[in-house]
């Protein structure tokens, strides 16, 4: 049951870290949300071009940041590096590229765990027994009735508080902890190239999922998923903290620019 939980938060994962990006993109220069999260868009577009050429694709241009101005996308918003690669196989091709993306992050996400990741995973580890009574508070089942959805929906809410008492935690701790942070945020909103087919990131979250559902068969395997589940745990709290943030300072924005557009019209 843990390989099917930790698919659905991979793929929430996915879908967290591209609506934050979406967010950031809409509040800021597309440039620099791209400079921001540097180490995750080197990442991630680099594994992507790498997927392209061993399909046997072309990679015409490759610029990760236009510094002029935003780096335009195929879609024209500019929200996208201008890096311009194209698988060469119609069908598998993407998915291979995003295959490549997705690993790429995820292997630097553990090597970042493991070099800065502990001071934070163990702080998160303790707001989450404080919180209630437990180290870790991300559940490794998906409910299976309406009960075990509205307990697994509280648990959400327990989560993003316990991210919230670690933050608040950082002044007690060695630098290693915001570095970590850091790079597990721009790593995990990178996760998946951002302006690609959506349907080939799917294809490469769902070819993942396979691969660790196999593996999961070796029961070295299942007991290396358990070791590293505090870290998956502290990933997504992380997002969702992050969600919320940004979403309450966007509405703090919008509300601060309706109020400033309609002042003349009352004068």
């Amino acid at each position: 049951m843990i390989y099917a939980a930790f698919s659905v938060y991979l793929l929430g994962i996915l879908f967290i870290g591209r609506g934050v990006y979406r967010l950031w993109a809409d509040l800021l220069r597309p440039a620099t949300v791209n400079w921001a999260l540097l180490p995750g868009t080197v990442v991630s577009e680099m594994a992507y071009i790498f997927g392209c050429l061993i399909t046997g694709g072309e990679v015409r241009r490759a610029k990760l940041i236009d510094a002029a101005g935003g780096g335009k996308s195929a879609a024209g918003d500019g929200s996208e590096p201008t890096t311009e690669a194209t698988p060469r196989l119609r069908l598998v091709g993407p998915v291979v590229a995003a295959f490549a993306s997705i690993i790429a992050c995820g292997a630097c996400l553990l090597l970042a765990h493991w070099a800065f990741g502990r001071p934070m995973t163990d702080v998160f580890a303790d707001a989450c027994d404080a919180i209630v009574g437990r180290g870790t508070l991300l559940p490794d089942r998906l409910p299976t009735s309406i009960a075990e959805f509205w307990t697994h929906v509280h648990v959400q809410v327990d989560l993003v508080r316990a991210m919230g008492r670690t933050c608040l935690s950082f002044r007690r701790l060695d630098w290693r902890a915001p570095v970590f942070t850091y790079l597990a945020i721009c790593l995990s909103v990178r996760l998946a190239p951002i302006r690609r087919s959506f349907r080939a990131t799917l294809g490469a979250i769902v070819a993942t999922a396979g691969i660790i559902a196999l593996l999961g068969l070796w029961a070295r395997f299942h007991q290396l998923m358990v070791d590293l589940w505090p870290l998956v745990s502290t990933v997504w709290s992380l997002l969702l903290a992050l969600l919320v943030l940004t979403l309450t300072v966007r509405g703090v924005v919008a509300l601060v620019r309706a109020l400033v557009g309609k002042a003349p019209a009352g004068r």
